[in-house]
């Protein structure tokens, strides 16, 4: 199987003109949430939610295996259509992502490099789904600010592990609480069974849940 290809890197001036995403938001705003794995859906059903991730919120992911957690999060909504800015220093790892079943053709990645203020403003409102991890240098009245700005939008904004999230009042909180490796493929492990935690404030009693990330 061939490699799978890279996620975009987004072009100078794209952003300013505000030319990224504007079809799918267009098409995707009319939906209250955005889809999400069946097995993660019914637990968001089972705490009141709609079976997917609400429009307008924060979700954090933490724990023993973010990154992981996020792909498998978000894998259904990029497949049906979400485009994704990953606004993080670090780039994704591509396989990864693939793996999850995401189409990388509908990622971009955008490096906050040293002004992650401004790399939000930017993605928020252009892109139905925007992963990031806010540097420890970010002041926590920022943190709150982006927080108001993505409760105004049709998207979702996903921060990814750190102390810094810590300063994020999130709407829905992912905690990996444990991770297994299983599975042989070509002699290498190829799924992570994860014990999850959901909380966050629009979950009034933690609930565990399961995802299994990869082919199991």
């Amino acid at each position: 199987m061939s490699s799978p290809a890279p996620p975009r890197q987004i072009p100078a001036g794209v952003l300013a003109a505000a030319n990224v995403t504007t079809l799918s938001r267009a098409v995707l705003k009319r939906d209250r949430s955005i889809p999400v794995a069946a097995r993660i859906a019914d637990a968001l059903r089972a705490v009141g939610l709609a079976g997917g991730l609400p429009r307008g919120s924060v979700c954090a992911v933490i724990g023993a295996s973010p990154v992981a957690l996020t792909a498998s999060l978000l894998a259904e909504a990029n497949a049906s259509g979400a485009w994704v800015a990953w606004c993080a220093a670090t780039a994704p790892n591509t396989r990864a992502l693939f793996d999850a079943g995401w189409q990388l053709d509908r990622v971009v990645c955008v490096d906050p490099q040293r002004d992650w203020v401004a790399c939000m403003n930017a993605c928020i409102g252009e892109f139905e789904l925007v992963v990031t991890q806010i540097p420890s240098t970010v002041a926590p009245a920022e943190v709150r600010r982006m927080s108001t700005a993505v409760s105004r939008s049709n998207g979702v904004v996903v921060v990814i592990g750190g102390e810094a999230q810590r300063s994020v009042s999130a709407d829905l909180e992912f905690r990996v609480e444990r991770c297994n490796w299983s599975g042989v493929d070509d002699g290498h492990l190829s799924a992570q069974d994860m014990r999850v935690i959901l909380g966050g404030r629009r979950v009034p009693d933690p609930c565990p849940l399961r995802v299994v990330y990869g082919s199991s």
